[in-house]
């Protein structure tokens, strides 16, 4: 990504009044200034790139194109056959058809925070919020849930594109579209099609990151769009809560220092112009300059704010009307961790494989491997900071700046993670990776640049060769990233087979009313027994029964995944819907009262003759470990025994695919009473 040469010419004029930095954003600070600027640096001090003739605008659509077709085709890919959400993306529907009734969402997504008496969720909702209107557009169905997510993702690549144009034009634009080329295929489709909420905010923490940079630059008009999208990031998913407030902080306290410096520095530089051309109107005038300014920089501030708080407001309205508030559950969460967290060593260690550019471009996400490459590129990186730092770049210096205090804040991030290390908790690591070769990058191109700033001729056509490799490889990214879209499936698409073969002769038992319960005008709490997949079904058989006009509730320790306006007490429902999975479906048959209206066995004869030698298998290898607690959950809470940090890794194999082949499902419907 070193293609950013410009082609700008070398001398200009001394100018009086305001110089700009590097691409269209607001005004730095040089008041009324006569002095010729510093050469030192093509970005700099040379002025912007002459871009007669760029049009940033058509390129960044362009580049928007390329990636927006791919994610059409996974969408057309997914229409058929239906899609029915269990678990998480359950979770996620049911709340957004909570948005603008009387029990709007407060709070995020239900997450492993907290305890059973006070669970907690991810800090707030804007993800849900964000998705409503693209769902309701398309249908509110769980395939519109998947278009609203698309939608979201486009937004985001955008939002990047856009500031891009504002930070280098056109050529930043086509370095920025290749970025996204690269994490798109690396993330890939089926990433970008599950409204999921570790998966939504990997491209807007980018976006986040450019627009602090955009503020460090003296671009405050991106202030408000680093408020929306850092807090878009921190309330969908919580590892990237302690990274916005850090990276936020820093920019804030960064961008007040240099204007400060800045300020300073304007005042000299008029004094000087009142000494030297003897007229007082001279230095009115820059003040009157640099009083214009500060006000729109302040109107830009108070706007961000404005949007800091707006988006913050539901969750200090949760905090406000219940003891604890989510917020408190969280901050009490983190801060006595219920496990030893990796620690620094971890930390570093996670960040330095996600450094790994050649994972970036494959799209591994394994959490083991060398850390050399990782470590490859932070010293290629560091020898381009030094670069931009003897050249005083007013442009690359801000950027370098924030992908420092990224990667020192992911490093402690990181650290903090405690209990099974999941893929998804470091998502966010690979934005970084991205940024920073595009930062290398650039910062490559503007030391050539000014290399060869004698031959103009020579410039510009390295410069032109760079952008098209660039703009070649963004192609070809594209197309692959096509392919694996044209091939996606249905997020847990084996899961969401089986619910939907348990959804029809439900939703038909109910509606005709030959089970017990009333049919339509009755009230259903909607239970399950799932020692396999930790209830992905029944969040599942609760969001489809709803969808079909049901009204359904659950009990209370399901409250913080599927929300408390849902809790139904005892006395208050006409029926039990009970969705059992293996040895709990004997016991459902036996109670009186009760009906079976569905059932399913995923597995052929082969793989239940698996499942069992899996088992067995299973049972004797945790004795032989010493790990005979463990060997109730193999039929009680399978999910629990494979993730127990003491399992060896090759029982914890087994257990997987144990867990992949499953078990039978079948759903009852009975009176209140078989809830007890």
């Amino acid at each position: 990504m070193g293609a950013f040469v410009y082609s700008a010419p070398m001398a200009r004029a001394p100018s009086v009044g305001v110089a700009r930095a590097a691409g269209p954003g607001p005004a730095t600070a040089t008041a009324a200034s006569t002095e010729p600027p510093s050469t030192s640096s093509p970005a700099a001090g040379a002025g912007p790139p002459d871009r007669r003739g760029e049009r940033p605008g058509l390129v960044a659509a362009a580049a928007l194109l390329a990636l927006a077709v791919p994610l059409v085709i996974a969408l057309v890919a997914l229409a058929h056959p239906r899609w029915y959400p269990v678990l998480d993306n359950a979770q996620t529907e049911l709340r957004l058809r909570d948005v603008g009734t009387g029990h709007p969402p407060l709070i995020g997504l239900g997450g492993r925070i907290g305890t059973a008496a006070d669970p907690g969720s991810h800090p707030g909702p804007i993800s849900f919020w964000a998705l409503w209107p693209f769902y309701q557009l398309f249908g509110a169905s769980s395939w519109a849930m998947s278009a609203a997510s698309v939608c979201l993702h486009l937004l985001a690549m955008a939002t990047i594109l856009w500031i891009a144009a504002r930070r280098g034009g056109a050529r930043l634009v086509i370095g920025a579209g290749a970025v996204l080329a690269v994490l798109a295929h690396a993330y890939g489709a089926a990433t970008m099609i599950e409204p999921w909420n570790p998966y939504m905010p990997v491209l807007w923490w980018v976006a986040f990151l450019m627009a602090c940079w955009s503020v460090l630059a003296d671009d405050l008009a991106m202030a408000p769009v680093a408020a929306l999208a850092g807090s878009f990031c921190a309330q969908t998913h919580i590892p990237y809560l302690g990274l916005v407030v850090g990276v936020g902080a820093i920019t804030v306290l960064g961008a007040l220092a240099l204007r400060f410096t800045a300020a300073q520095s304007a005042r000299r530089s008029s004094k000087r112009v009142d000494t030297r051309m003897g007229e007082a109107r001279s230095a009115e005038g820059g003040a009157n300059v640099t009083a214009d300014a500060g006000a729109n920089r302040a109107r830009w501030l108070l706007m961000a704010a404005g949007v800091g708080l707006l988006a913050w407001l539901p969750p200090v309205i949760d905090e406000l009307a219940h003891s604890p508030g989510n917020l408190s559950i969280i901050l009490e969460h983190f801060s006595q961790p219920p496990e030893e967290p990796i620690g620094v060593g971890g930390g570093l260690e996670l960040i330095l494989l996600h450094l790994n550019p050649w994972r970036l471009l494959t799209g591994q996400q394994f959490l083991t491997g060398s850390t050399v490459p990782g470590i490859a590129l932070l010293a290629v990186w560091a020898g381009t900071v030094a670069l931009a730092w003897r050249r005083r770049d007013g442009v690359l210096l801000p950027l370098h700046a924030v992908l420092a205090a990224a990667l020192a804040l992911g490093v402690l991030s990181a650290s903090r993670i405690f209990g099974f290390v999941w893929f998804y908790l470091v998502l966010w690591a690979w934005g970084i990776t991205a940024l920073l070769l595009l930062a290398v990058g650039w910062t490559v191109a503007v030391e050539v640049s000014a290399r060869l700033h004698q031959r103009a001729d020579r410039t510009e056509r390295a410069g032109r060769a760079g952008l098209a490799v660039l703009a070649a490889a963004t192609l070809v990214l594209a197309l692959l990233f096509g392919v694996d879209a044209a091939r996606v499936d249905a997020p847990a698409a084996q899961r969401s087979q089986v619910l939907g073969r348990m959804v029809g002769p439900t939703v038909d038992a109910l509606a005709a009313g030959r089970s017990p319960g009333g049919g339509r005008d009755g009230r259903y709490l909607v239970t399950w027994t799932d020692p396999v997949h930790i209830g992905a079904h029944g969040y599942g058989l609760l969001n489809e029964l709803e969808r079909a006009g049901f009204e359904v509730g659950i009990i209370n320790g399901y409250r913080a995944a599927a929300t408390a306006h849902r809790v139904m007490d005892p006395g208050t429902y006409t029926a039990v819907v009970h969705m059992s999975v293996g040895p709990d479906i004997a016991a459902w048959r036996a109670k009186p009262g009760v009906e079976q209206v569905a059932y399913v066995e995923p597995r052929s004869p082969a793989q239940r003759a698996e499942y069992t030698r899996l088992r067995a298998r299973a049972i004797r290898g945790l004795r032989a470990a010493g790990l005979d607690d463990l060997v109730s959950n193999i039929d009680g809470n399978l999910f629990l025994a494979t993730f127990d940090p003491r399992v060896p890794e090759d029982l914890k194999d087994q257990m997987v695919r144990m867990a992949d082949l499953g078990l039978p499902f079948a759903v009852f419907v009975g009176p209140p009473s078989a809830a007890d």
